[in-house]
C-alpha cells in the first residue's frame, strides 16, 4: 500500500477506536514510515512495529479474537494497544509513549531509558506533521 493510503488507514482506524489520529500517525511514522513490509531485528512487525506478544495480548486481553496479519490488522493492533496504553497510564502520553516503545513494565519499574526519552520527544514532535 502506498503511504497515503497507509496514512488514510492509520486515521479511519485511531477514529474509529478513539484514538487521537495525528498520534497514531506519529507512531506509524517514527516506527516503520508507513512501511507495511518492515521488520525490527526484534521481530517487529509492519506500519506499527507489533512484537508477536503484543498482537496476541491484543487479541487474547483487549479484543478477544483474532487479528488478520494485514496492514489493516496491524494498524488495528497497534491503535489498540496504544489506547491501552494511554488508559494504563492515566492518560499521561508520555509514559504511554515510552511503555510502546520499552515496555510497561521496565516504564514501572525502571522509569525511562535515555533512549526512551529521545524516542518519546521524537514522536511527540511528530505529531501533527504526518
Amino acid at each position: 500500500a502506498p503511504p497515503r493510503a497507509v496514512r488514510y488507514l492509520i486515521t479511519r482506524t485511531a477514529n474509529r477506536h478513539g484514538l487521537d489520529p495525528a498520534l497514531a500517525r506519529a507512531v506509524a511514522w517514527m516506527e516503520s514510515g508507513f512501511q507495511p513490509h518492515v521488520v525490527s531485528d526484534a521481530g517487529a512487525l509492519g506500519v506499527m512495529q507489533v512484537t508477536p506478544p503484543t498482537w496476541e495480548f491484543v487479541e487474547t486481553v483487549i479484543v478477544g479474537r483474532r487479528i488478520p496479519r494485514t496492514t489493516a490488522g496491524n494498524i488495528k493492533v497497534g491503535v489498540l494497544f496504544l489506547r491501552h496504553l494511554l488508559r494504563d497510564f492515566g492518560g499521561d502520553e508520555r509514559l504511554a509513549l515510552a511503555a510502546y516503545y520499552q515496555g510497561a513494565k521496565a516504564v514501572r519499574d525502571r522509569g525511562l531509558f535515555a533512549e526512551t526519552r529521545t524516542y518519546v520527544e521524537a514522536v511527540r514532535s511528530l505529531k501533527g506533521r504526518v
